[in-house]
């Protein structure tokens, strides 16, 4: 089994989550949710992987099942009241 990683933050203004950065070679992916994020990372991963093969070390990760791990990030301010 081949697991990915990306690591995602919240872009608050746009309202989506972004991968910033990761091990699937040229992912460049958004969503509105985690879900979302995983499931256009999950359908853009066949291509990737056929374009920038030659680019990955080990060529095991290039046969499925495929695993997508997604590390996130998030800040969110609260005020407390004294």
């Amino acid at each position: 089994m081949a697991q990915w990683t990306i690591r995602a933050e919240y872009d608050p203004e746009a309202k989506v989550w972004y991968s910033i950065e990761g091990d699937i070679p040229g992912l460049a992916a958004d969503g509105e949710t985690l879900e979302a994020l995983a499931a256009k990372a999950g359908s853009m991963l066949p291509d990737l992987l056929e374009i920038n093969g030659e680019d990955i070390a080990d060529k095991s990760k290039l046969e499925g099942p495929h695993t997508i791990r997604i590390i996130a990030h998030h800040e969110r301010e609260f005020d407390v009241a004294a």
